[in-house]
C-alpha cells in the first residue's frame, strides 16, 4: 500500500487500503461529487492508486514526490524488481523512474522525496513520460519549456483563468488525472486543450505569446529566424543607449477572458484609421490582436541623439497590406499603432492587427532606439514569420 511508510503529516493516522472497481464504481464517500470523479474510479480500477481505510478517497490531499513517481511506474506498468537495502520504500520505483527517463536524479534541488510535489515538477515527469526524445539522457530542457509542453499537449490544465500555479502542491484528484492524460496520450488519444494555461505557459517560457494566439501570422517561422528571448534589447555601439523589450505579448481582443487582457487599460486606448482621418477607441475592435510591446529604456545617455519623449523602446511589424476601401469604412483592415485617448500621454506601445489582414510573402518584427533623425535608428529584428496563408 502506497503510503504506509512515509513519515510526515500527510497521512498520520490512516491506512490506504485497495477497492474493487468492478464491484463498488465508486466506493468513496468523498468523491461522489467531486471534479476528478471519473479519474479516480479508472485509477483506482487500473490499481495504482488507492483509497483509504474510512472508504474515504481525500481527493485533496497533498501527494508527495515519493507517493507521485510510484503511481506513475506502477500506471505505466514498468517493472520494478528488488527493495531497498536502506529501507526507503519508494527507491526501487525512483530507479526505474530514472532508468526510464521519466525522472532524473537533478530534478529535485531541494526537500526530500517525502516534500508534496510540485505542479512545475510533476509536468516534468508527465511530460517526459509521454515523450521518448525528452527521455534520452542528452535532452536538455528548462522547466518553463516543459511546463508549455505539458500545457500545449493537454496533459496540464490551468487552474482559474488559466493560472498555471507551478509552485502549487498537486494533490490526490490532480495526480491521478494527469496520470490518466499520460495514458490516454500513450494509447494514441486525443486531449482537450487548456488555451489559455498554454498561453500563460508560453509567455512565462520564453517571454512571448505571440506563437500561440497568433499562429496564422506567426506560426511559421522562416527558417534563417529563430526566436531567441535573450536577445530581446538593443544597445546602441556609442554605448549611450541601451533598451530591453521584457515581452512581446498578444491578446485576443474578441477574448473577453484573455489572461493577459488586464496587462493593458483598453479601454483608455484609440488607434488612428488615416484614410477615415479619425481615431477610433480599441474597445470597440472585432476581430483583432492587441499585440503589446512591454519595454524600457534601461539608459541614455545622449539625449541629443535619442529621444527622451519614449519611456519604451520604439518597433515596427511590417508585412501586412491594408485595404483602403475598408479603412475608409472605419474598419481595422491591417495594421495600427496605438495612442492614449489622452492625446497628451501620447503613443502607447501596442498595436491592433485585424485577423483577416491581408499580408506579403514575411512578416518581420523589430525593435529599436529612440534616434533622433538623421542619426541612425539602429534597430533588431526580433522574428521573421510566414504567414500560414502563404505558406500553403
Amino acid at each position: 500500500m502506497m503510503l504506509r511508510k512515509i513519515a510526515g503529516p500527510f497521512i498520520i493516522g490512516a491506512t490506504l487500503v485497495s477497492f474493487s472497481a468492478s464491484a463498488e464504481p465508486n466506493p468513496f464517500t468523498d468523491s461522489a461529487a467531486h471534479w476528478a470523479k471519473e479519474s479516480i474510479e479508472k485509477a483506482v480500477g487500473k490499481g495504482y492508486v488507492d483509497g483509504y481505510e474510512d472508504r474515504t478517497f481525500r481527493p485533496d490531499l497533498s501527494v508527495t514526490r515519493a507517493e507521485f513517481v510510484k503511481m506513475v511506474v506502477t500506471a505505466l506498468k514498468l517493472s520494478v524488481n528488488g527493495k531497498a537495502s536502506d529501507g526507503e520504500w519508494y527507491l526501487p520505483y525512483v530507479n526505474v523512474a530514472v532508468g526510464a527517463g521519466i525522472h532524473r536524479w537533478s530534478d529535485f534541488s531541494s526537500g526530500d522525496w517525502n516534500t508534496p510535489i510540485t505542479r512545475q515538477e510533476m509536468s516534468r515527469m508527465i511530460v517526459r513520460a509521454t515523450d521518448k526524445e525528452l527521455q534520452k539522457p542528452d535532452a536538455a530542457k528548462s522547466d518553463s519549456e516543459l511546463m508549455y509542453l505539458a500545457a500545449k499537449a493537454g496533459l496540464i490544465q490551468g487552474l482559474s483563468g488559466g493560472q498555471l500555479g507551478e509552485s502549487e502542491a498537486t494533490t490526490r484528484a490532480q495526480s491521478v488525472t494527469v496520470i490518466e492524460r499520460i495514458l490516454t496520450v500513450n494509447g494514441g488519444g486525443k486531449l482537450e486543450v487548456d488555451k489559455h494555461a498554454v498561453n500563460r505557459a508560453e509567455l512565462a517560457w520564453h517571454k512571448t505569446n505571440i506563437f500561440t494566439v497568433m499562429p496564422e501570422f506567426f506560426g511559421k517561422v522562416s527558417p534563417t529566424s529563430k526566436w531567441n528571448p535573450d536577445n530581446m534589447f538593443v544597445e546602441t555601439p556609442d554605448g549611450n543607449y541601451r533598451g530591453e523589450l521584457d515581452a512581446l505579448i498578444a491578446i485576443d481582443l474578441d477574448d473577453l477572458d484573455d489572461p493577459h487582457r488586464d496587462m493593458v487599460d483598453i479601454s483608455n486606448l484609440k488607434w488612428l484609421n488615416l484614410r477615415a482621418a479619425k481615431a477610433q477607441p480599441v474597445s470597440e475592435l472585432k476581430g483583432a490582436y492587441l499585440l503589446y510591446f512591454k519595454s524600457r529604456v534601461v539608459y541614455n545617455h545622449d539625449p541629443q541623439t535619442y529621444s527622451t519623449g519614449y519611456d519604451y523602446m520604439l518597433y515596427s511589424v511590417t508585412g501586412f497590406k491594408p485595404n483602403f476601401e475598408e479603412e475608409r469604412k472605419g474598419n481595422l483592415s491591417a495594421f495600427s499603432q496605438t495612442s492614449y485617448q489622452d492625446f497628451l500621454k501620447g503613443k502607447f506601445p501596442a498595436a491592433v492587427i485585424s485577423k483577416n489582414a491581408e499580408t506579403g510573402d514575411d512578416i518581420f518584427v523589430s525593435i529599436q532606439s529612440s534616434a533622433i533623425p538623421p542619426n541612425n535608428t539602429y534597430d533588431k529584428r526580433l522574428i521573421w514569420t510566414i504567414p500560414v496563408k502563404r505558406s500553403e
